[in-house]
């Protein structure tokens, strides 16, 4: 019965170990990249000068 609840245990501190690790190292840098991204995007429509429009006649 202790055998179990040790396997038991390990178990749980792996898979909290792995969530741990992949929220460092995967979830939370990609999270921080798409709002620099997004933030980037925002500035540089603020930016925009008129003469980085493209013309109002053109189709394309």
């Amino acid at each position: 019965m202790s055998t179990e609840i040790w396997q038991f245990a390990g178990m749980l501190a792996f898979f909290a170990i792995a969530l741990f690790l992949w929220l460092r190292i995967v979830y939370l840098p990609g999270r921080t990249l798409e709002r620099w991204e997004d933030r980037r995007i925002e500035v540089r429509k603020e930016h925009r000068r008129p003469e980085d429009s493209p013309p109002r006649g053109c189709d394309s």
